[in-house]
C-alpha cells in the first residue's frame, strides 16, 4: 500500500510515519471495463483516487440521453468536491477499461491529514485546475467552431479519446454525433487530421 502511496502527487511530502498512517485507511479496489465507480445521487464516504484505468464522469439530460463531462486517468482525485462537503455526487461515474481505485475513509482522513497544509495545498491545486479547465472548455464551447473543437480535443487529450466511442466524443464536444462526423470528415480531406490505427492525429 505504502508503494502505491508514495505514487501519488497527493502524498508526495508525506513523512514514512505518515505514509504508515494512511496505509491503515486506504483500501484498492478493482473494476472491470463498463463497471459503475459511482452513480449520480450517492453519497461518497471514502476519497477516491484513481491509479489504474480510464474513468468517464457523466450526466443524464431530461431525455435520457448521456452527456460526458470528462475523462480522468491515473493518478487523478475524482469527485473530491462532493466527499469533501459530503454531499451526493452530482454525476455517474464509469470505468472505460479495467482499473483500479485507491480509497481513504473520508472521516479518518479528514481527522488527520485534511489539516496537514502539504496535504490540503495538493487538494486545492487539484480543485482549482479543474476549475481552469471548466473555464477553458466553456470558452471552447462558446467562442470556438466545430473544427477548432476537435483539433483541441485531439491535441490535448489524444491518448484519452481514442478508447472512446464517436457518441461520447461527441457529446463530451457539445454537439451531435452526425456533426461530429461530418467535421471530422472534413478535417481528413483537408489533411488537418490524418487517421491511425485506434485515433487520429494533428499533421503537423
Amino acid at each position: 500500500m505504502k508503494d502505491i502511496l508514495k505514487k501519488i502527487y497527493l502524498f508526495k511530502e508525506l513523512s514514512e510515519e505518515e505514509l504508515d498512517s494512511l496505509a491503515v485507511i486506504s483500501t484498492t479496489s478493482s473494476y472491470k471495463k463498463d463497471s459503475l465507480l459511482f452513480m449520480s445521487g450517492e453519497v461518497g464516504k471514502e476519497l477516491i483516487i484513481l491509479i489504474e484505468g480510464d474513468v468517464s464522469v457523466f450526466k443524464h439530460d431530461n431525455k435520457g440521453n448521456e452527456i460526458v463531462i470528462g475523462f480522468f486517468s491515473p493518478y487523478s482525485l475524482i469527485a473530491e468536491a462532493a466527499i469533501l462537503r459530503g454531499i451526493a455526487f452530482p454525476s455517474s461515474a464509469v470505468f472505460k477499461t479495467d482499473g483500479r481505485v485507491l480509497k481513504i475513509d473520508m472521516d479518518s482522513f479528514r481527522s488527520y491529514f485534511l489539516t496537514n497544509p502539504k496535504v490540503s495545498t495538493e487538494i486545492i491545486n487539484s480543485l482549482l485546475s479543474k476549475i481552469q479547465l471548466l473555464q477553458q472548455n466553456i470558452h471552447l464551447n462558446i467562442a470556438s467552431t466545430a473544427k477548432e473543437k476537435i483539433l483541441h480535443l485531439y491535441e490535448t487529450n489524444a491518448s484519452i479519446v481514442s478508447k472512446l466511442k464517436k457518441y461520447e466524443i461527441a457529446t463530451l464536444l457539445g454537439m451531435s454525433p452526425e456533426t461530429f462526423s461530418r467535421n471530422l470528415n472534413s478535417l481528413i480531406a483537408e489533411n488537418i487530421l490524418q487517421k491511425t490505427q485506434d485515433s487520429y492525429i494533428i499533421v503537423k
